[in-house]
């Protein structure tokens, strides 16, 4: 029974980091096809990977909401996938990280923890 509960919980965690990577993915296209025609970007290899992933993503979502509350899901995958997403572009991408995102992070990661308990 405790592996039931649990695991609608690392769909949600699964959705949150596809979502996460394929923004990632999304950027990494911009970046390596600047200025390119429509059709490029959609034959992109790093476009195709990010809608390969944020399908993924969905899926994953889809899943967990068997047996999770909308109402706790959305929050928890948006929040998790926002504090992904700021770190790992400030790794991958070098993007700067304010005190002010960092307060933002902080407090996100706060409301997710209050939201599932």
């Amino acid at each position: 029974m405790s592996q039931l509960v649990q695991l609608p919980w690392l769909f949600m965690a699964g959705s949150a980091c596809c979502n996460s990577a394929g923004s990632i993915l999304l950027k990494q296209s911009r970046l390596v096809a600047v200025n390119s025609s429509f059709l490029e970007t959609l034959l992109s290899p790093w476009f195709l990977s990010a809608l390969v992933i944020y399908s993924t993503g969905l899926l994953l979502f889809a899943k967990a909401l068997d047996r999770l509350p909308v109402s706790t899901a959305v929050p928890f995958s948006t929040g998790f996938g926002f504090i992904l997403t700021t770190i790992l572009s400030h790794y991958l991408f070098g993007e700067r990280l304010t005190v002010n995102q960092l307060t933002a992070v902080s407090l996100i990661f706060c409301g997710v923890i209050v939201i599932t308990r």
